[in-house]
């Protein structure tokens, strides 16, 4: 398995091979570095990628690491459904052909990838439901529901604001979202895209019922669209032929690979509660009255956890106001096994775009043989989401299996839930990927990553060039560098 870009995480830290440890640390152990012996320690909150990624360049350098965990697995907001068929994952889908730093982790921990290239064509030919009623292409271009513009009525809701978004992007590169020349890019996506003449009946078609970012057009930043855009065009561009990657096993099994690689084992079920910094030193405290001392810590939690936690003495100013108001992204998602294949039953497919709860129905399908559905994973977006975190875990299942089965009849009694995913319930994430709102991206976007006295801060939130699983690669591979002072 080969990448196009030439730019890998080992190149960046093959220079790092001849420096001395200790001239490393120095720089940031200051009137400690005299007792390095006994204070050479680091502590890293979260397993995730972000925080995996910062332990193990640290311990290539001779520091000794431990990882504190507070969930009883390894992976963050990675997370893959091992019980379902085809293994589907709840967060950390995709592993496109421009993740450097994670195909180089899947290299060196020996994890091996399933080419989902195939696959793709399957995935964007989905069928249209408003209203619980299939919509067929024939039929979109005069449908009392269709506001598109005349020339373009053809176009399905899922694909008439992407070309404009990427055409109108003023963004040229993936850093750019951060230059303050662009901040008056920091809106509503609808203020921004109303300027680009989209009407309001569009902006609700398109967007949102069925929102990628956000519970509407208005709570989150143009920013963050245009950040997104201008990423997922650059690993376009290094794609060639190859969209992407899963990995055997579920996307899982790179954190799990990682983790394994480390020289102490994560320590699991430490849910951290507070971080105390000062002249001589840090201290993590844990719920059940655990106590870790390092010289440094490393943070990979989301802010939406963060907050919960005490931190001594007080984060001020920008970063803050990050963390205590960068939200994540509300998002769920339902796995369902298939007794028999009702699609055959009704000759429909079985991809589904709706307006309803089940917002979302993709097929997984074995990459080997792309006809063939393993299972079906139901995404739950935008504000039905939000709703769906006021129920209990069952009434919210049962809430989804029958808008499904009510906008696909011939479904009854030949699906069955396996597995439910709310992250924003999710004790240790409160969300998924961050919501920047607008405003928020001006605001602190700059800040939110910088080290506060000993504490040091990583996650995908905190990436500056790259987003998803590579970004949280990225930001974990700052905060150690920030350690070693080279940054």
């Amino acid at each position: 398995m080969t990448t196009s870009n030439p730019v890998t995480r080992r190149t960046v830290i093959g220079g790092l091979g001849a420096l001395p440890v200790a001239a490393a640390l120095s720089g940031t152990l200051g009137a400690g570095a005299a007792r390095a012996a006994n204070r050479n320690k680091v502590i890293v909150v979260g397993a995730g990628l972000s925080g995996l990624n910062a332990a193990l360049l640290l311990e290539e350098q001779g520091v000794d690491v431990q990882v504190l965990e507070g969930r009883q697995r390894i992976g963050g907001r990675v997370l893959s459904q091992r019980n379902v068929p085809g293994n589907p994952e709840s967060g950390g889908t995709t592993v496109y052909p421009g993740y450097a730093r994670v195909l180089d982790a899947c290299k060196r921990f020996k994890v091996d990838l399933i080419d989902v290239t195939p696959i793709v064509p399957f995935f964007r030919d989905r069928e249209l439901v408003l209203d619980g009623k299939l919509v067929t292409p024939a039929e979109w271009p005069t449908h009392p529901r269709n506001t598109l513009p005349a020339n373009a009525r053809n176009s399905m809701p899922w694909a008439y604001l992407n070309p404009i978004i990427g055409r109108s992007n003023p963004l040229k590169t993936t850093d750019a979202w951060l230059d303050p020349a662009n901040a008056k890019y920091d809106v509503s996506l609808r203020q921004w895209l109303t300027e680009l003449g989209v009407p309001d009946e569009t902006i609700e078609l398109c967007w949102n019922i069925n929102p990628g970012y956000g519970t509407t057009a208005d709570d989150v930043s143009a920013m963050m669209i245009m950040f997104s855009a201008a990423f997922t065009m650059s690993q376009m561009r290094l794609a060639g032929r190859t969209y992407g990657y899963t990995a055997v096993g579920g996307n899982q099994s790179i954190p799990e690979a990682m983790a394994k690689g480390l020289r102490k084992p994560v320590r699991l079920g430490c849910n951290v509660v507070g971080i105390r910094s000062d002249d001589q030193g840090a201290e993590v405290h844990c719920a059940d009255g655990t106590i870790f001392k390092a010289d440094h810590v490393i943070s990979s939690l989301p802010t939406s956890v963060l907050r919960r936690v005490r931190i001594d003495p007080l984060v001020k100013g920008a970063q803050a106001v990050a963390i205590n108001t960068l939200a994540g992204q509300p998002v769920n998602l339902l796995h369902l096994t298939v007794k028999k294949p009702f699609w055959e039953e009704d000759g429909r497919n079985p991809a589904v775009f709706s307006d309803g709860i089940a917002s979302m129905i993709v097929p997984e399908r074995d990459a080997k043989s792309p006809k063939d559905v393993l299972s079906l994973t139901i995404w739950v977006r935008g504000r039905h989401a939000t709703w769906m975190d006021t129920l209990q875990h069952d009434d919210a299942v049962a809430a989804i299996v029958d808008d499904f089965c009510r906008i696909r009849p011939a479904a009854k009694g030949k699906v069955e839930p396996k597995a439910y995913h709310s992250w924003y319930q999710d004790q240790f994430a409160a969300g998924d990927w961050a919501l920047w709102a607008p405003g928020q991206v001006s605001a602190f976007a700059s800040a939110v990553g910088k080290s506060h006295g000993r504490i040091h801060f990583c996650g995908e939130h905190t990436a500056v060039s790259n987003r998803g699983m590579e970004g949280a690669m990225e930001s974990g591979e700052r905060a150690a560098f920030e350690i070693l002072g080279l940054v």
